[in-house]
């Protein structure tokens, strides 16, 4: 959906009002303006298929994700917890393309505060597990990208799919609930490599039925 410039004649007392609550939302007056008469004339703009992805998303994860308030308007953040040692945490960070690249609509960036060798080297063994289940199973062959101190998995989406913004929240919630369970698994059993394979590999295709092998 393209964007043009508008002239428009508005109350002062109306765009003050704009203003401290786009402020608020962590959005301009542009697009406060542009959502509330899409909302009023119930136009699907990208900027509302993208919050309702998000709203999806957090409506079904449960209390182990902690919500990071620092997010964009169109990236959503949310924190977890792995039980090894100091309790590292795992930030994921999901960011939505307003317009699609081709297949791609956004990025999964997955990142650790921590700079613990130990950790990050059997972090490194735990993402070569996931990448080799999810390039098992999963027929697009992904290709993740190592940037800094994050790894990014892209986020697809099959041209003509018929699926609603709150169903694929679901399925992207889902891939985010397998990759969280497989990574405490891992961990959990850290010390038998085989043990720790078998639980990233039982964490995927415990979600497979959601549809995580389609994004």
């Amino acid at each position: 959906m393209s964007k043009s410039v508008y002239s428009i004649v508005l109350s002062d007392d109306v765009v003050e009002a704009v203003d401290m609550l786009a402020l608020r939302l962590g959005t301009n007056r542009s697009g406060l303006i542009d959502q509330i008469l899409a909302e009023r004339l119930q136009v699907t703009t990208p900027e509302k298929r993208m919050r309702d992805i998000f709203d999806s998303i957090f409506s079904l994860m449960d209390e182990r994700f902690i919500h990071d308030n620092s997010s964009a308007s169109s990236a959503i953040a949310l924190r977890s917890s792995i039980a090894y040692k100091y309790k590292p945490t795992v930030r994921y960070a999901l960011e939505l393309l307003r317009v699609p690249d081709g297949e791609k609509i956004g990025n999964l960036k997955i990142s650790f505060r921590t700079r613990s060798s130990a950790f990050m080297e059997l972090l490194g063994q735990f993402y070569r597990l996931w990448i080799g289940v999810e390039g098992q199973y999963n027929p697009r062959g992904i290709v993740y990208k190592a940037e800094s101190d994050k790894l990014i998995r892209p986020i697809y989406l099959q041209k003509g799919t018929d699926i609603k913004p709150e169903q694929l929240g679901e399925v992207i919630s889902e891939y985010i609930y397998a990759f969280d369970t497989a990574l405490k698994q891992f961990f959990a059993n850290a010390g038998d490599l085989k043990t720790a394979a078998a639980g990233v590999e039982a964490a995927y295709l415990a979600r497979i039925d959601k549809n995580i092998d389609k994004i």
